[in-house]
């Protein structure tokens, strides 16, 4: 129990909540839902894979946790703006950055399982552009 905090609250060390009840079964779901997800390599015929941006997007775009509305409004007009006409320095952006995991699709979802590593600054989402790029 975490009585600082109203709401979730993500820090470098974990999940902080008034409810950690209610957040480990939220997460067992995501969980099994993710593991479906990431299992199924079509849906209808249609070729499908998922991604991630761990903790939230905000934290991979922006370095930022804990986003209130508007700041994720302002982030996501800066982040548009800067991206709208430079696909390379977003593809760059996301792919070569010190949050990127490339490689292997299946060895980063192991990766984002180990430990704490799915609340630190993470995504593989190059492995989707960089595929998309071959």
């Amino acid at each position: 129990m975490d009585s600082e905090h109203d709401e979730v609250f993500y820090e470098s060390d974990g999940i902080h909540t008034p409810d950690p009840q209610g957040i480990i079964e939220r997460n067992k779901q995501k969980t099994d839902n993710l593991y479906k997800l990431r299992g199924t390599g079509q849906i209808w015929q249609v070729p499908y894979r998922v991604y991630y941006m761990s903790c939230n997007l905000d934290h991979v775009l922006h370095n930022k946790r804990n986003s209130t509305d508007e700041e994720k409004e302002t982030d996501a007009y800066k982040f548009a703006k800067k991206y709208k006409n430079d696909v390379e320095g977003f593809t760059k952006f996301i792919c070569d950055s010190d949050f990127s995991v490339n490689g292997d699709y299946k060895e980063s979802w192991a990766y984002i399982e180990d430990g704490l590593n799915s609340i630190a600054r993470h995504t593989n989402l190059g492995i989707c552009i960089k595929s998309a790029n071959d």
